[in-house]
């Protein structure tokens, strides 16, 4: 395939910073230390099998409704989308299941798509703009379980075949946004004839879903809706067949999610195509501990290490298990988020009272072994154009905790050592749970922050909840608080998704229910500004505002910790979300195989 770029839209992430001090690690996470190794793939053969261990199963597979960065990560070996950053060395788009970059028009309104001809999914059919069409009809249903995608092109007025050709299809916006043609892009395309057998979404306008009241009295769209939002199209291989270079083959709940390689995949001669191992697989393995030792007993192939102890010191010498470690930064941040509907966080400046409560040195050093760098702000703080230096680090400090929860109104009027407030004529207590997914990590951190809390006279507990039931209280906003995680994959950033108040509906990632008139009007403005230098003095407003208003606890951005099997060449390491890895690239000599069989 011919190289076709859109300029750069994805920023270098590789930053310098502590490692963990083990000659036995390799540390990417500096641009001193690290450069990334050429591509090894001279002799390479496709087989063997990849186990990789996750914390819990993912919360779908279909990719416009899942919410979660694992089932992301293996969507992406289904589903492919019209262009993309391939090239991981590099940062530019490159068209994929499109043949050329898009026409767009001066006022920034359309956009034609050629396709390539020679697409197929994984069950043979062909893959036209038809598919193309009903994936984004499905996307704009307002019924449809994903508010969180749909908030990046909720400007496109309509999709539709250019002259009738199936091979060429036209986007028409309301009005511009300067990421449109990425956030186009950026949509993994699902199977109408597989889908939609009933043809549903031609049985509704692109009209139809502007208002979702009127949606809800449409037979159509709640029929589609109910049926795409089920259980079986987000988890069932029967409807999850995508074009991409992986079939999604079976799912046992619980314990593993299989892929198999697909052997009649489109690309598997093109640049950037080829995958080599015959099976990706999850294993789901809850516990720490006892992943830990499913990884020194050779069980698991590759594992992000939760408990920087165990990063550390369980498996410093990984060798002694045919692994290797690795400690890439990844773009991530961490963070609390408080219930600003809650009467306890609805104050900003009791939310920055709390801030003022965490001890991130401490956490960073004792937990995390020095492997995380503290924040301020959403944006990655090595972005020089678009990240504001002038936002002051947030001290741990409980003296100015109290002092804030004074001015806020917060005082021990009962001499029960417990802070209080009259509330709507009733005194309430500062009492609240964190929220937290079983995360060992996490749930340190938290007890350290607790046990600082209950100093200042708040009351704080943690409850772990399995991941699913986690982020279902988060999209219902049915929480007090709770310790979170964001990858960042936005470039140039925008933080409309996280922020913007529209966005605490449907399901929205706006979990903590952020409303703030002037920043909306921000990041309105901010989506339609062309100008690259004016929107980056608008984010760096906005990130004062976030700041001011302590929209969620800022908390640092950390390394990532993984250990993989030693017998895997061409393993590369990458600056770019959603993951450093890209194991469809790795292989193993057949001599050094595991599983000699794809079955």
């Amino acid at each position: 395939m011919n190289k076709k770029y859109l300029p750069a839209l994805l920023i270098v992430l590789i930053l310098s910073a502590l490692n963990c001090g083990n000659q036995d690690t390799q540390s990417v996470n500096s641009k001193d230390e690290y450069k990334l190794p050429p591509v090894d793939t001279t002799g390479a053969v496709t087989g063997d099998w990849i186990l990789q261990r996750e914390l819990a199963d993912p919360q779908s597979l279909n990719p416009l409704t899942l919410q979660d960065a694992s089932g992301r990560e293996f969507s992406y070996y289904i589903f492919e989308r019209l262009m993309w950053a391939a090239d991981r060395t590099s940062y530019d788009v490159i068209p994929w299941l499109a043949d050329s970059l898009p026409q767009v028009s001066e006022d920034h309104l359309t956009y034609i798509f050629k396709l390539k001809k020679n697409i197929t999914f994984s069950n043979g059919r062909p893959l036209t703009g038809d598919d193309i069409i009903f994936t984004f009809k499905a996307l704009m249903n307002p019924l449809v379980d994903a508010a969180q995608l749909r908030n990046y092109v909720e400007n496109v007025k309509n999709v539709e075949l250019t002259g009738g050709d199936k091979f060429t299809v036209r986007f028409t916006l309301s009005k511009p946004y300067f990421r449109s043609v990425i956030a186009i892009s950026d949509i993994q395309i699902l199977s109408k004839e597989v889908v939609d057998p009933e043809r549903l979404t031609d049985k509704y306008t692109w009209d139809d879903c502007k208002d979702i009241e009127t949606a809800k009295k449409n037979p159509a769209i709640v029929k589609f809706a109910d049926f795409f939002n089920s259980e079986d199209v987000n988890r069932s291989p029967k409807y999850l067949i995508g074009s991409g270079p992986y079939i999604f083959e079976k799912w046992e709940t619980g314990q593993f999610v299989y892929f198999k390689r697909n052997p009649n995949y489109w690309n598997k001669d093109g640049q950037f195509g080829m995958s080599y191992p015959d099976k990706l697989v999850i294993r789901v393995i809850q516990d720490q501990s006892a992943a830990v030792v499913a990884a020194k007993n050779k069980e698991i192939d590759l594992m992000y290490v939760v408990k920087p102890a165990d990063f550390v010191k369980e498996l410093a010498n990984p060798e002694q298990y045919s692994m290797k470690k690795a400690d890439p930064y990844e773009p991530v941040f961490s963070y609390i988020g408080w219930n600003m509907k809650s009467p306890l966080f609805s104050d900003k400046k009791v939310r920055l009272a709390l801030s003022y409560a965490v001890d991130r040195s401490i956490i960073i050093d004792r937990i995390h072994f020095g492997l995380a760098v503290p924040i301020q702000s959403p944006v990655y703080f090595e972005d020089d154009k678009h990240f504001n230096p002038d936002l002051p680090a947030i001290p741990f400090d409980l003296e100015k905790s109290k002092q804030l929860l004074k001015e806020a109104g917060w005082e021990d009027s009962n001499g029960d050592g417990i802070l209080d407030k009259i509330i709507e004529g009733n005194r309430i207590d500062f009492k609240f749970y964190f929220l937290s997914n079983t995360n060992v990590a996490r749930r340190q951190a938290l007890l350290v922050i607790t046990d600082a809390l209950k100093k200042i006279g708040i009351i704080s507990d943690v409850q772990d909840l399995e991941w699913s039931v986690f982020l279902q209280k988060l999209k219902k906003h049915e929480f007090d608080a709770f310790m979170g995680a964001w990858v960042i994959t936005d470039y140039p950033p925008d933080e409309y998704q996280l922020f913007h108040s529209s966005q605490m509906k449907s399901e929205g990632s706006n979990y903590v229910s952020y409303s703030n008139p002037e920043a909306d009007k921000l990041m309105e403005d901010y989506r339609i500004e062309f100008d690259e230098n004016k929107r980056a003095e608008m984010i760096k407003k906005l990130q004062k505002i976030f700041y001011d208003d302590q929209v969620y606890t800022f908390l640092w951005t950390p390394n990532a910790k993984y250990v993989y099997s030693d017998r895997y060449k061409n393993v590369r390491w990458y600056p770019t979300p959603i993951t450093a890895y890209q194991t469809s690239e790795w292989w193993v000599p057949v001599n050094s195989r595991k599983y000699q069989s794809p079955n």
